[in-house]
């Protein structure tokens, strides 16, 4: 029986979600911590649909599936979205590899801007990789394989988006 050993699936490391340090967590995907569903990376929308409430929302150039507001990274409680877009090869399957907060609004998105940053600040430290301009700020963190990025820019109104996504 070992000649066929090589079909046989390989068994994933299993993990405790609950005694886990926040970077071992976000190398296997996201924790909504507020009903203690976790998000695996690489797994297929449909399926994690199953086990996590999810409202898929269908546009002619993409498909956005609204989480709905949740608490992650130990504290940090917001309403986030993913979306697939039509046009994009990676797009296919519809694998769950990221997932975004979205605001806009002057105030809404500087007083986002500064809550989010004071929290990621915190757990992992300043940012790997910053730009900061007169219209725009890219502040972005790399946590085991997986970005965390804020970008707070100017167009018409300020805006702000945060992107958890595997790299």
């Amino acid at each position: 029986m070992s000649l066929f050993n090589f079909f046989r699936r390989k068994k994933k490391v299993k993990f405790d979600i609950n005694n886990s340090s926040l970077s071992e967590l976000l190398g296997h995907g996201l924790l909504f911590e507020d009903n203690s569903k976790f998000l695996e990376w690489g797994v297929p929308i449909k399926q994690l649909s199953k086990e996590i409430e999810v409202k898929e929302k269908l546009f002619a150039d993409r498909s956005v599936y609204n989480w709905g507001e949740h608490t992650i990274l130990r504290g940090l409680t917001l309403p986030f979205t993913t979306t697939y877009w039509n046009h994009r090869e990676d797009s296919v399957y519809k694998i769950f590899n990221s997932i975004i907060f979205y605001v806009t609004g002057n105030e809404e998105a500087k007083q986002s801007l500064d809550l989010i940053k004071t929290h990621i600040q915190k757990l992992f430290g300043e940012p790997q990789n910053k730009e900061i301009t007169e219209t725009e700020i890219i502040l972005e963190w790399i946590v085991n394989n997986t970005r965390l990025c804020i970008h707070y820019f100017e167009q018409y109104t300020n805006k702000l988006t945060f992107e958890i996504n595997r790299l």
